[in-house]
């Protein structure tokens, strides 16, 4: 199915909400191509921590994760330790956009960060730092979707999630430390590997790391839902038929 220049589709939302599935769902259906937006899987060797799906591979000669045929950009481009930046993330976004609908195909934005998002789909000028807004005139039309999932679920499922992980996250820690990356580079990238690294430094015992993760967590996913209540129109399909419905309508305008 052919696509209308300057239509494109963001799946945001908190971490384990479903939002891959969802997008891997719309880009079979859509002729869409995913683009991550997530501020970690851009780092190659930041798999077990940044829960990073598919295989990795090559899209149109550039590192992408593939899923069920299905091609992911902007996964796997960064070495650990490097500095990379929402200018640096925008850059690159922006490059695949007008190529992308070109070939007729719905770029699908997708991703957990959502200052990435708003700064693509509201138009941040590069060069304004983090905090940037100078908005400046998109040639693209948005549509916004978020995955209908109770919070209570998502702190369940994220609780879950790091006690399985637990042992594979503290090895892949200790082989970036080996790498080089520092103490320093492993405490801010995110919480994953925060409280593993305090776990392998010996900060924190294994039940300590666990919980604090939760509890932070927690917080996390909290503070990712509430980012989208103040950006954008956001639609909350609690299906995937309901998410085909809304962009179905959005392309035919």
């Amino acid at each position: 199915m052919k696509q209308s220049k300057g239509r494109m589709v963001a799946v945001v939302g908190p971490t384990g909400s479903g939002k891959t599935k969802l997008a891997i769902h719309l880009a079979k259906k859509f002729n869409g191509v995913i683009i991550s937006a997530d501020s970690r899987q851009v780092y190659r060797g930041l798999d077990i921590g940044t829960n990073k799906e598919g295989t990795p591979g090559r899209c149109d000669d550039q590192p992408c994760r593939t899923i069920d045929g299905i091609g992911q950009l902007l996964i796997d481009i960064v070495d650990p330790g490097e500095r990379f930046t929402l200018h640096d993330w925008l850059l690159q976004a922006r490059y695949w956009l007008e190529p992308i609908m070109e070939k007729g195909q719905l770029p699908i934005i997708v991703g957990g960060t959502g200052l990435y998002v708003t700064a693509l789909l509201e138009g941040y000028k590069l060069g304004g730092g983090r905090g940037a807004k100078n908005n400046q005139a998109v040639d693209f039309e948005s549509l916004i979707l978020m995955p209908d999932i109770d919070r209570v679920v998502l702190n369940e499922k994220s609780d879950k999630r790091f006690v399985k992980i637990f042992d594979d996250l503290i090895a892949e820690t200790k082989r970036l430390l080996e790498s080089g990356v520092s103490d320093e580079w492993l405490e801010k990238i995110g919480l994953d590997y925060r409280y593993a690294h305090r776990n392998v430094s010996g900060q924190l015992s294994r039940k300590e790391a666990i919980e604090q993760f939760q509890t932070a967590s927690r917080q996390y996913i909290r503070r990712q839902i509430t980012w989208w209540r103040h950006h954008g129109k956001v639609h909350t399909p609690a299906s995937a038929a309901e998410a085909s419905s809304l962009v179905s309508r959005f392309l035919k305008g």
